[in-house]
């Protein structure tokens, strides 16, 4: 197939697991697929490591991440000593199970810093240093259809206690933030890159919610233009400045949801009322059909930045109501970076005077 021979060697040498422990959360961000109620994996946080080990046991990869995440994992009115417990013995098990199958495994604790829990948070991650796991928190920030007031101002204060210990900032390339980032009114992202802060935009993923959430090819090139002229040191625009070769944006990342189920992405659209939205067959463990489909489309084969471009989103492109250009939005931006390249290597250069004596 066309993907195997295109898409192995861009693929990240760190496979990506996703933990979803539960989908209960303190927030009701408009554009998430959950639901927040559902108290469902809970008390089963351990049980995770079973289906953890099965992928495990054919994992290629000799490095794994592990994304644990909710709903929202230190939300207040859950986060109590039997769940940091439950926490600490996850993170045992995964050194454990990275012992047992000479793995090399790091835990990313993916939260939304609306939470007050720091004391418990940092017995947590004092907890991964003793045990000798390498873990890291990691968050979101969205200008729009996330936070009320008062969620922002907890989420501030969060980042100003726990300071560079938040190693990546996620914001989501959906329709409502491309449209608000554009207007370049928003002072906290401003200061959060000027800090120089990990920024990693990320593709939104259509379900039941697009026909509100979806941007269209041309809402993406603006916004890509837009970082690159003002916020170049942004993820993945960086990366495409900087950087030859990149590897792939989706990490095909292996899944286990609260219910133990595993998977690969496709699952997390497997309901009719989602299913629908796509042109390719989802399946749950299998993402072969979506990057075909892909590549056959935009004939990333041919193209001259196939090696710099992370190509994006696979569940993206496959919407069936997309609203494309003339060409493919990737190539159109990298396009964008070479001519600005060349414009700036081609402004004059000031004329240093030679003081007199």
């Amino acid at each position: 197939m066309l993907r195997d021979i295109l898409l192995e060697r861009k693929r990240d040498k760190e496979q990506e697991y996703t933990l979803h422990l539960f989908e209960y959360c303190n927030l009701r961000c408009s554009f998430c697929w959950q639901d927040h109620e559902n108290i469902v994996g809970l008390d089963t946080i351990t049980e995770k490591l079973i289906p953890i080990e099965k992928f495990l046991q054919t994992e290629t990869r000799d490095s794994v991440v592990f994304n644990a995440m909710g709903g929202e994992i230190f939300a207040p009115e859950i986060f109590n000593q039997n769940l940091l417990q439950q926490y600490k013995d996850l993170t045992l098990g995964i050194k454990n199970l990275g012992l047992k199958y000479n793995k090399k495994v790091k835990i990313n604790w993916v939260t939304n810093l609306v939470t007050d829990k720091y004391n418990e948070i940092d017995e947590l991650m004092n907890y991964s240093k003793e045990v000798g796991v390498h873990s890291e928190m990691v968050t979101s920030y969205d200008p729009r259809g996330r936070f009320n007031r008062n969620d922002l101002e907890q989420f501030k204060k969060s980042m100003e206690y726990f300071g560079d210990r938040v190693t990546c900032i996620s914001m989501l390339l959906n329709g409502p933030n491309i449209d608000y980032i554009l207007q370049d009114k928003d002072a906290y992202f401003k200061k959060l890159y000027n800090e120089g802060k990990y920024i990693y935009f990320d593709y939104y993923m259509p379900d039941s919610s697009a026909e509100y959430q979806y941007p269209t090819a041309q809402d993406m090139l603006n916004v890509f233009k837009h970082f690159i002229d003002k916020y170049p040191k942004v993820h993945p625009i960086a990366d495409w400045i900087e950087n030859e070769k990149n590897y792939l944006s989706c990490r095909t990342s292996k899944l286990v949801l609260a219910d133990g189920t595993m998977c690969n992405c496709g699952n997390l659209v497997q309901e009719e009322k989602s299913i629908k939205f796509y042109k390719s067959k989802i399946e749950s463990m299998d993402n072969s059909g979506i990057e075909e489909s892909f590549l056959n489309k935009y004939d990333c084969i041919s193209c001259e930045y196939f090696d710099r471009c992370g190509l994006g989103c696979f569940m993206q492109h496959d919407y069936k109501f997309r609203e494309e250009l003339d060409e493919c939005v990737y190539k159109l931006t990298h396009r964008y970076i070479d001519d600005v390249r060349l414009s700036r290597r081609a402004e004059p250069v000031e004329c240093q005077t030679t003081p007199q004596h």
